[in-house]
């Protein structure tokens, strides 16, 4: 390496350690100091120097800075630094989340409302969206205080400041924020879906390389999916109808995919009235709202919205009341929609502010937003789960075990 290449990357390390002492102070003047400590451990490795690097650029950031308290049992968190990097990724927000420049307010919904936003963490070990995306942080006004989604312990804003001469935002939040699980996980671990979550873990079927693995496994791998789960009571509902269709496997397979958009992760932030969006079937599956709620129809079944944005690291999970009994199926408008949603991923990695829904689509601020419009003026995407043989047989799979089940039931 020439002297004068070396000469410029001594430099640039040189500028990245003095802004970063430079906002180590701001947030120990804060009181932050266990953030500060953390942040500053980051410029230990490359890959930590590069996030720096980028926050501190110059451009709208917005910091999410759990307090001294929440690192007070963080041991195993700081002690890693692959994990450490990971994690205050997902702490930092692309882009200003405040109201306008003169406030330091977040910006939030109230609940059952949702605010999301992209963070910072795209490390494939935690994050498998399409397009490559960076994981989001979920949140909502909840009894007059800001609350964070997802999270094991309640973690909520204390307090925001911002710091002088740069476009960083801080949030200082009551604990640290855990990174999404994988979606098998998250339904296991939540208690109106394990009705579900049972029968996609506990189903062993041939995968894509010919070996045996669970529904669960399966759909952990994919990237971009949006499922509509139904709730235990909703599957319990129907436990009378599902055996009627048991000789029919096409109509089993095609109910199943009527719950799934495949390539495209659809938070509650982009759900529009009148808006709709391509199951993996290749059907409808439309929105509507009213001062009772959120719905989805698909066919002539219509399940009211439960629980909405629960995240995992390929998609997300809206729990419903009930279970699409819709045979109906389109695999070339499932196929076309697919194909659609994963041209748009791309657009998804430069998505910065707020994630809403607009005229044109689901977009953030930027205006490489998560989609364009589709024909109805909505978030478009789905297909079949890698439409195989293979995905057929998980299918197959699925609709043994919910018949079982609901026998057994």
């Amino acid at each position: 390496m020439g002297c004068l290449k070396v000469l410029a990357v001594v430099a640039a390390i040189s500028s990245v350690s003095f802004a970063v002492n430079t906002i180590s102070e701001a947030f120990d003047s804060l009181g932050l100091t266990s953030f500060a400590s953390a942040a500053t451990a980051l410029n230990d490795s490359s890959e930590g120097q590069a996030l720096l690097s980028m926050v501190l650029s110059g451009g709208n950031y917005s910091i999410l800075a759990p307090n001294n308290d929440a690192f007070s049992d963080a041991s195993a968190l700081t002690s890693d630094s692959t994990l450490l990097l990971d994690t205050l990724a997902y702490h930092i927000l692309r882009g200003s989340f405040s109201p306008n420049s003169s406030s330091l307010n977040l910006t939030s919904a109230t609940s059952p409302n949702h605010t999301i936003g992209r963070s910072m963490l795209n490390d494939s070990t935690y994050v498998t969206l399409e397009g490559n995306a960076s994981q989001v942080v979920a949140w909502t006004i909840e009894n007059g205080a800001i609350t964070f989604l997802n999270q094991p312990s309640n973690v909520s804003v204390v307090n925001s400041t911002r710091i002088n001469g740069t476009g960083l935002a801080v949030y200082v939040l009551s604990g640290i924020l855990s990174i999404p699980p994988s979606m098998s996980l998250l339904l296991t671990n939540s208690t109106n879906t394990t009705s579900i979550a049972g029968l996609l873990n506990s189903t062993m079927i041939p995968s894509a390389n010919g070996t045996n693995d669970t529904i669960g496994n399966i759909l952990d791998a994919q990237r971009g999916i949006t499922l509509f789960a139904p709730s235990n009571s909703a599957f319990s509902a129907v436990s009378s109808t599902l055996p009627v269709l048991e000789g029919n496997l096409t109509a089993f397979t095609t109910v199943l995919q009527n719950h799934i958009i495949n390539g495209s992760t659809l938070y509650s932030s982009e759900i529009v009235n009148g808006s709709s969006m391509t199951s993996a079937a290749g059907e409808p599956l439309t929105f509507s709202t009213n001062s009772s709620g959120t719905y989805v129809t698909s066919g002539s079944t219509t399940a009211k919205i439960i629980s909405t944005d629960m995240l995992c690291m390929n998609g997300v999970v809206h729990v419903i009341d009930n279970v699409f009994l819709n045979t109906d199926s389109d695999m070339s408008a499932a196929s076309s929609a697919y194909n659609y949603a994963t041209s748009e991923a791309t657009k998804l990695v430069s998505e910065t502010g707020v994630i809403t829904a607009t005229a044109t689509g689901a977009s953030g601020s930027s205006t490489s937003s998560s989609s364009s419009s589709s024909s109805n003026g909505s978030k478009n995407g789905a297909a079949a789960l890698s439409a195989s043989a293979h995905y057929t047989t998980f299918l197959a799979a699925v609709v043994s075990f919910v018949v079982i089940g609901s026998v057994l039931a």
